[in-house]
């Protein structure tokens, strides 16, 4: 099989595999998207929910890797990451459209998914803490992962143009990616499931 059929196989199974969770990103996508009518945001939302459905069968699947893994074992968790972190991309654009851009959506359930997407999509595409020029001045912080020298402590501070975060992250119970947030506003940091989530915005749209 040619790589795009490949691609293609593993759309239709995870639909297949999810036949209801299917039938309601369809409609979450038609509810979402009637809110900017004679636009592509229907096509947009029902884009994050096939790709959700992906994620989900490949978090079904997991099992973690043993003591001798074989690069695919390992690989496998590059590409859910990989995955992972383009369905939180896609899916924050289309919370920030509704609510900082538009305010199409603001009930306190929608402000609080958009805020957990920022503060994940911030240190993923930026290299920086969300919200990072709130901070009343440099932050000590551990790096990750470790160079396991005199290194591994350090100042993060808003204004200096090398700043980078890398945030802590993992796969959780459920076989799902999670990362550690920081959260400048609340003066925390707390871990963010991709499945629980989606789960948030299926229960949240969903029929």
């Amino acid at each position: 099989m040619t790589v795009t059929q490949l691609i293609i196989a593993a759309f239709r199974v995870a639909a297949s595999r999810c036949p209801e969770l299917h039938k309601t990103w369809i409609s979450i996508s038609v509810r979402v998207g009637g809110l900017l009518p004679n636009s592509l945001l229907i096509a947009s939302v029902q884009r994050t929910g096939e790709l959700d459905m992906v994620l989900r069968c490949v978090e079904d699947d997991y099992s973690p890797p043993q003591e001798g893994a074989g690069e695919a074992d390992l690989f496998s968790c590059h590409y859910q990451k990989m995955l992972s972190e383009l369905w939180v991309s896609d899916i924050y654009e289309i919370f920030r459209l509704l609510t900082t851009e538009r305010k199409l959506a603001l009930d306190s359930d929608v402000l609080a998914l958009a805020r957990d997407l920022k503060l994940l999509r911030i240190p993923l595409e930026k290299h920086e803490i969300a919200d990072d020029k709130k901070l009343p001045g440099p932050l000590l912080m551990q790096r990750h992962p470790p160079n396991n020298d005199e290194t591994d402590s350090y100042h993060y501070s808003h204004s200096d143009a090398q700043k980078a975060h890398i945030m802590p992250s993992g796969i959780s119970s459920r076989g799902s990616v999670m990362w550690n947030v920081i959260d400048v506003k609340s003066k925390s940091s707390y871990w963010l499931e991709r499945r629980a989530l989606s789960e948030r915005i299926v229960a949240l749209w969903g029929p």
